[in-house]
């Protein structure tokens, strides 16, 4: 599972914006934020339409997808094309909030069955937050929290830190080269 349950500090450039892991900060309380970032070219309303659709996010993140935005309503979505809607396997996100075009917030419902941590992952929250840059470029700021202390969570950080710029990563190439063929991806594996 690579994730948007998930996700984003960096990137300037018109193209290719690298994305790297901010330093890890803590908030007032103690706990950690794993937090990255991506600046693409594409204008702040497509980003969103990106993150917040199914029509949008089947198109680079997960070729099967259902979100019921709205607070409380579903996210799911699966990296395996012949899923359908409900399996077990898939990953199963709640959206807790949302303002249309700017902030998604999500939380993992169910981890996929043996996701390491899955009770543990269920703590944690993921903000996405889409800010415009200029007409033509916007800027994706995800943090996810949660994470406490202990080895579960050390293990969930590094799992997300990975998947998350991993994720920016498959925004960027759908923002520059279009959707993703899916049938083509499984074939090439």
């Amino acid at each position: 599972m690579h994730g948007l349950s998930a996700i984003f500090a960096l990137a300037f450039a018109c193209f290719a914006a690298p994305v790297h892991a901010q330093e890890v900060t803590r908030c007032d309380g103690g706990e950690r934020v794993l937090c990255h970032e991506i600046v693409v070219a594409a204008p702040a309303a497509e980003v969103w339409r990106l993150i917040s659709t199914a029509e949008g996010f089947s198109t680079w993140a997960a070729p099967v997808v259902a979100i019921d935005l709205r607070v409380g309503g579903a996210f799911e979505s699966s990296y395996n094309r012949n899923a359908r809607i409900g399996d077990a396997g898939n990953i199963h996100n709640r959206v807790v909030a949302f303002a249309p075009e700017t902030l998604l917030v999500i939380q993992i419902a169910d981890a996929p069955p043996g996701f390491p941590h899955g009770a543990e992952a269920r703590e944690l929250t993921t903000v996405m937050a889409v800010e415009p840059v200029d007409a033509t470029h916007a800027r994706l700021r995800v943090s996810m929290m949660g994470f406490r202390e202990g080895e579960a969570f050390d293990a969930l950080f590094a799992f997300f830190d990975r998947g998350n710029a991993w994720t920016l990563q498959k925004l960027n190439e759908r923002v520059m080269t279009g959707p993703v063929d899916w049938a083509r991806q499984e074939g090439a594996r």
